[in-house]
């Protein structure tokens, strides 16, 4: 059972209500005990909006913070473009047929709706503040942490830009690091180094209109590759040092976790579209065709296909005779764009600043993750050891969505049990009033 343990910022930024901020560690949630109004079972939802499906996963949670699911649903999705709402109209149409399909198993209606952002918008900042302690000789109070917090935050943001999640790394007392929690110590100046995720206000506004126009009573955003890493990476990886490739249809969502923390969050604008399109031209297919074709006989590695395999090919419009080709050869068009994604990959992760932290490898999601071979290619580009990972731990309908496919889903549903809503759009008067809070609090 994965849980957190959470310390929410209290809107530190003069331009947008912050996320949490976030460290990963072992031990129970205070939030899984609060009984809801449904006995001791709140009722959850996570949609993912993704490049080619939208899903809707809707699931309970009871007080020991055990999750069972209660519907699944899925749709085309034909108008999100690499992560990214390009046509509401469709992707609201979507997102309802989603629901629907999930509400015509579970049959209720979850209030907390979370949705999860991903695309090339979305960026991550290390950053880093220091503040005089206001009374040294009673300790460190929590005002001292909020005010170092926002101390960090201060004049960095872009005017297109909102921060999603706030992840604290360390506390600094009196130049000594590697303090979680301050509180209660003494010392006459604090610092903090956090990891800022932010996203494009205007992707945001998308993803907020597509719910609304969806009829969704209440929605709130969280990164997908953070909530994918709840339902398939366990304590010890994120102890260790683990990458997670979240390997999506248009986009590869990239999150890197050391010391039970988020170090690092970037996103590839390529996923297993690029292999679909590839198949398409070289093969001259649909693009429909092209993606079965990916899916029943596609594999990452040549050399472990027979070469004398042949295979079917579907007729064109053109042409209405099957053509046969070679097995293999559909598996080096796969190996050459599998490859590109993970030298892209390994890239990002060299310009982390901790690739020689990463102890517990690679673990790869998403729906791509499902290709044969996958794994193995991973291995041998970036040189660390692999596994494919899929949402474990789940009651009532868990075999369906014990796929890599649905990994952003169920962590969705377990962000929404153990921690509550994500980010969320405060009203002015609100932030207002939190900031006057900082400076005489």
């Amino acid at each position: 059972m994965i849980t957190l343990k959470i310390a929410r910022d209290k809107n530190e930024s003069g331009q947008t209500s912050l996320g949490p901020a976030v460290r990963f560690r072992k031990g129970p949630s205070r939030r899984q005990k609060k009984p809801s109004k449904h006995g001791r079972l709140r009722l959850l939802g996570g949609i993912d909006i993704g490049t080619t499906k939208v899903c809707t996963i809707i699931g309970s949670s009871d007080s020991e913070g055990k999750i069972t699911v209660l519907g699944l649903g899925s749709a085309p999705s034909r108008g999100v473009r690499r992560g990214m709402v390009n046509n509401i109209r469709d992707t609201v149409e979507a997102v309802k047929q989603s629901y629907e399909q999930a509400f015509g198993l579970a049959r209720v209606n979850p209030k907390e709706i979370l949705v999860g952002i991903a695309g090339d918008h979305i960026s991550g900042i290390d950053v880093d503040g220091f503040s005089e302690v206001r009374n040294p000789t009673t300790g460190i109070e929590e005002r001292d942490c909020r005010r170092v917090r926002k101390r960090a935050m201060e004049g960095f943001l872009p005017n297109d830009v909102e921060i999603l999640h706030t992840f604290i790394k360390e506390y600094v007392v009196n130049d000594r690091g590697g303090i979680t929690n301050p509180a209660g110590l003494f010392g006459h100046q604090l610092g903090v180094k956090m990891h800022l995720v932010t996203s494009s206000i205007e992707a945001a506004n998308n993803i907020f209109r597509c719910m609304r126009n969806a009829g969704m009573r209440t929605s709130s955003v969280v990164l997908q590759s953070v909530a994918s890493s709840l339902a398939v990476l366990s304590d010890k990886e994120r102890q260790m040092g683990v990458v997670l490739l979240d390997i999506g249809g248009g986009t590869t969502d990239i999150a890197i976790f050391q010391n039970e923390t988020l170090q690092h969050v970037s996103e590839i604008a390529m996923g297993g579209d690029i292999i679909t399109q590839d198949i398409s031209k070289i093969l001259k297919i649909s693009g429909h065709d092209s993606e079965n074709m990916k899916k029943k006989f596609g594999h990452a590695v040549p050399t472990d296909v027979d070469a004398d395999e042949r295979i079917q090919l579907p007729p064109s419009t053109i042409d209405s005779t099957r053509k046969v080709q070679s097995r293999r050869e559909l598996s080096e068009i796969i190996e050459a764009r599998v490859e590109e994604i993970f030298l892209n990959a390994q890239k990002k992760i060299q310009h982390s600043g901790i690739a020689d932290k990463i102890y517990a490898g690679v673990v790869l999601t998403g729906g791509t993750a499902l290709l044969d071979g996958i794994d193995v290619v991973a291995e041998r580009v970036m040189g660390y050891p692999c596994r494919i990972g899929s949402p474990r731990g789940l009651l009532g309908m868990n075999g369906p969505v014990s796929t890599p496919i649905y990994a952003t889903g169920v962590g969705l549903l377990r962000w929404s049990s153990e921690e509550g809503p994500g980010y969320q759009r405060e009203p002015w008067i609100v932030r207002k009033f939190k900031s006057l809070l900082d400076v005489y609090g």
